[in-house]
């Protein structure tokens, strides 16, 4: 299951459409995993929370655009639980809607970005290195592939 909240997320439209998006980009992420029946909770949320947010859990006083929380320090413990539930993912959308554009890509194509990117932490991939990030790259390229079919919605 999929959980998608909103905690001052700085917009008012489009949110069953982001909705519909994120919740069959990570079925379908996760499910490419081996992650079939798990559970996800993805808050989008303002600037300003994601900030307390890494502040609090990071000790980085500044806003980011997507933040992972894993349920479990070791994900291969669980493997076999069916709706295990996974952690959480808190993305800013205002944040990213800036972000993406600063790149030069639309902001759908970068919440599937962010979402693959924040289910792959949450499954205990990083790039705290040039090796893991070159994998974990690889990685989420493959699975982004995967999804293109999926209507991506106009976001900001």
């Amino acid at each position: 299951m999929i959980e998608v909240r909103y905690e001052n997320a700085g917009i008012s439209e489009g949110r069953s459409e982001i909705s519909t998006f994120t919740r069959a980009l990570a079925a379908r992420t996760l499910d490419n995993l081996g992650w079939k029946s798990a559970a996800v909770t993805v808050l989008f949320c303002s600037t300003e929370k994601i900030r307390q947010l890494n502040r609090d859990y990071r000790h980085l006083d500044e806003p980011t655009d997507v933040l992972s929380f894993p349920a479990h320090d070791d994900v291969s413990s669980v493997s076999r639980e069916p709706g295990v539930y996974l952690g959480d993912l808190a993305i800013c959308l205002p944040y990213m809607i800036d972000h993406a554009k600063s790149q030069g890509r639309e902001p759908g194509d970068e919440l599937a970005l962010l979402v693959v990117h924040g289910i792959l932490h949450l499954l205990g991939w990083n790039h705290d290195n040039k090796l893991n990030e070159k994998r974990m790259w690889k990685e989420q390229d493959r699975l982004l592939e995967l999804v293109k079919d999926l209507q991506v919605p106009k976001v900001g």
